[in-house]
């Protein structure tokens, strides 16, 4: 099955081949929307975009039919990706197994580039030749065409040839193979009032001073920063601790937090142990806010688990994760960790967070974010201390989380919460009898014979593994998970995230990072 509709199927699409296409279909007609123009709904038509959604009633269409109409959009295809959302591997009919997938197509047509979104309901069998579709019904369809891209390549005429590296890393046990990944951080660091970057890597801390011009000088020699860095950058901040009007940098690390003061943009200097941060183990991120308003900016650190010889326990709860930390400023140089007192000393194994008023009461909340155990929501008492709202709130995202992003999506005046997790491509494997789930032992023997177990098994699959989650903020404290609505939850291996305007109409859009390790064919990740 994997190789027929991962593989065959989008190869078939991106080399034209209709007859290669035909091969995988033991029917000649299918069901759903058809293609009929009329049905085509315009959406959108701002920033040079137009957006087509096909709507109205369902008919018959042939299949040869379907496919030649699609592969007439196309000049060219880039890439077709194919992606088995559920199989319902219990409900077998003489059709085979009833199942939902997604067509994303990606070409051009002219000058016009394109692509297709497209939804179905399906039946598959394995028929003498290999698994067929028997049953087809198109649900969705989508088709945006632009004709110039609005953001063009920059790196090279920027000047930043940055490359990140794994020395001296620790091997991730849980995927072998696997190094840590290191975040960036943009700020005036000399004072000139340009925005300027810094980079980390695992042996690595590499700083970009801004021209001005849209490029950048390499800075990095006299900075300040140890070479090779000793202690495995992850996350960096740039933030002005002292308030002298110059940022200085906060730099997680798997080996050692440190923390560096700007000398007056004449270099970076040291602090850490006089400032009191504590060395620390597996950072992820650290985020700036000055939570208790005394005017001082204070460090939350998400902090992750030990990778490197000890899983999360169990990996769908997991609370043997290293404790986050949050130091408050003491406005004289010197930081405090007070997250045990503070109520947020969270032991999952966290990637990422975000500080963001979500009740509107002045106060700096956070979310934390872990890619093992349940997400945590912490409100600002406005004390010094935090309540985990997580529950009561429905914030409590079992995902394998890796990015946190606050923002009024939908205008009403109330921050909505993004947070990037994994999509697996794969994930209706999970769900088959005669896969092992990765679960406890214990708990599979329990599924069994339990109805209800096995159906809290499936259920904690599926949030591990089925993406990304947009959750709108209701105004009274709590939220809602409108995720499939609103169409990104599946944003594949999602990795940071953010919303920006980027066509300036007034409306937040979101961009989100993604992408894994991967052999030669790319269809499964």
């Amino acid at each position: 099955m994997n190789s027929a509709f991962h593989r065959l199927l989008p190869r078939g699409i991106r080399e034209r081949d209709l007859a290669a296409i035909l091969d995988l279909y033991a029917v000649e007609e299918g069901t759903g929307l058809p293609w009929e123009w009329a049905a085509a709904q315009a959406v959108s038509g701002d920033f040079d975009e137009e957006v087509l959604r096909w709507r109205g009633p369902r008919q018959p269409e042939s299949i040869r039919s379907r496919y030649k109409r699609l592969l007439d959009l196309f000049q060219s295809v880039d890439s077709a990706e194919v992606r088995i959302e559920w199989v319902d591997w219990e409900q077998p009919t003489a059709d085979g197994y009833a199942a939902r997938i997604r067509l994303i197509v990606r070409g051009a047509a002219g000058e016009t580039r394109r692509q297709l979104d497209q939804w179905a309901t399906v039946r598959f069998a394995a028929r003498a030749g290999g698994w067929q579709i028997t049953a087809e019904e198109i649900t969705a369809r989508e088709l945006i065409g632009s004709l110039q891209p609005r953001y063009t390549l920059a790196t090279a005429r920027a000047g930043i040839d940055n490359v990140h590296e794994t020395d001296g890393s620790p091997t991730f046990r849980i995927i072998g193979g696997s190094f840590s990944s290191s975040g960036s951080a943009v700020g005036d660091v000399n004072g000139d009032g340009l925005e300027d970057v810094v980079l980390a890597s695992a042996s690595r801390v590499s700083l970009y001073l801004g021209r001005g011009d849209g490029s950048f000088t390499h800075a990095t020699a006299g900075a300040g920063f140890p070479n090779p860095y000793p202690a495995v950058a992850t996350g960096v901040i740039l933030f002005d601790y002292d308030n002298d009007g110059y940022a200085d940098l906060y730099v997680a690390a798997i080996t050692g937090d440190r923390l560096f003061h700007n000398d007056g943009g004449r270099g970076f200097v040291d602090v850490t142990q006089t400032a009191g941060i504590a060395p620390g183990s597996w950072g992820s991120m650290p985020l700036a806010a000055d939570y208790d308003r005394d005017g001082d900016l204070d460090v939350f650190v998400v902090r992750m688990g030990d990778h490197e010889s000890t899983p999360p326990q169990p990996n769908y709860q997991a609370r043997n994760g290293f404790a986050d930390a949050l130091y408050r400023n003491n406005g004289d140089g010197t930081f405090t960790d007070v997250a045990l007192e503070a109520g947020v000393a969270d032991t999952g194994w966290g990637l990422a967070g975000a500080w963001g008023d979500y009740d509107a009461d002045g106060w700096p909340d956070v979310y934390v974010a872990n890619e093992f155990g349940t997400g945590r929501l912490y409100r600002n008492r406005g004390d010094g201390t935090f309540a985990d709202v997580t529950e009561g709130s429905g914030t409590a995202n079992r995902s394998a989380s890796m990015g946190v992003a606050w923002g009024d999506y939908n205008g009403d005046g109330h921050l909505d919460l993004y947070v990037s997790a994994m999509h697996a491509n794969s994930r209706w494997v999970l769900f088959h009898p005669d896969f092992p789930q990765p679960i406890p032992w214990y708990l599979r023997l329990l599924g069994t014979v339990d109805y209800h177990v096995q159906q809290r098994i499936h259920q904690y699959s599926d949030e591990l593994t089925r993406g990304s989650t947009l959750l709108r903020n209701n105004g009274d404290g709590t939220f809602t998970d409108i995720s499939d609505t609103a169409g990104v939850r599946d944003t594949q291996w999602g990795w940071a995230a953010e919303f920006l305007d980027y066509n300036n109409d007034g409306r937040l859009d979101l961009y989100a990072v993604n992408g894994f390790i991967s052999g030669p064919l790319l269809d499964d990740v």
